[in-house]
């Protein structure tokens, strides 16, 4: 383990208890396809999922396999976030994204063509995973609440590219009815009522690694993944 991970694996694996207790109760969360991680647990790990809410990284984390009474195997997970919210106008989303070590993303100034200012944005994670890290990207950026599929982001496939780490892909089910989008409307407060009383489901499933992407078409390649992601809802 390198040593900016430390504090986010303590943080992960001391809060990982209690944060799955309180899931299996309110929202009783299924998880499957764990088995389908075995073989790629020893080293870098590209998780890719839907986006529905604020919570999904919560529900991801505490679907991933413990390995030990103290969760170690999968920790840290650490997720992509954009920089914004690291800012005290978040508080304390900043303070939780320090804690648990999500990765500062900067939307690069200019967008080329050939996707080489990739190089800059995500020279973090890249980093990250050569040093045998996993991490948790959402393709799509934003919430997506009405299970349409959004336009993806390319990332996800660069980072592959640049490191030869496995994709897995994941669907998260049902986050979309806990916390997303305004959260100070009548469908959010009826929605958290009905996470009070039990009647929100979340479920997560892990599809199965995929390690080789020949087409350098990114934009292809991106699609195919989420194609991948969507198929695990079914």
């Amino acid at each position: 383990m390198i040593k900016k991970d430390i504090i986010p694996a303590f943080f992960q694996a001391s809060s990982y208890w209690l944060v799955l207790v309180v899931i299996k109760i309110f929202f009783r969360l299924k998880i499957d396809g764990q088995e389908n991680l075995k073989e790629v647990e020893n080293g870098p790990i590209i998780f890719a999922s839907n986006h529905n809410g604020y919570v999904d990284g919560v529900f991801a984390a505490v679907s991933l396999p413990r390995g030990s009474l103290w969760p170690q195997k999968f920790f840290p997970i650490r997720f992509l976030g954009m920089d914004r919210f690291f800012s005290w106008r978040y508080f304390p989303i900043n303070i939780i994204y320090k804690l648990g070590g999500v990765v500062k993303i900067t939307r690069a100034k200019e967008k080329k063509p050939d996707n080489s200012h990739l190089h800059q944005v995500l020279a973090e994670p890249i980093k990250l995973l050569k040093n045998g890290a996993k991490i948790w990207i959402h393709p799509e950026g934003g919430f997506n609440d009405d299970g349409t599929p959004k336009k993806p982001r390319n990332g996800i496939i660069f980072l592959h590219q640049q490191t030869k780490a496995p994709i897995v892909p994941v669907a998260i089910i049902g986050s979309d009815k806990v916390l997303y989008g305004n959260i100070f409307t009548w469908k959010a407060f009826l929605n958290a009522i009905k996470s009070f009383l039990m009647m929100n489901r979340v479920k997560v499933v892990f599809g199965k690694p995929i390690y080789a992407i020949n087409d350098s078409n990114l934009d292809e390649n991106t699609n195919f993944i989420m194609n991948e992601i969507y198929k695990l809802k079914k």
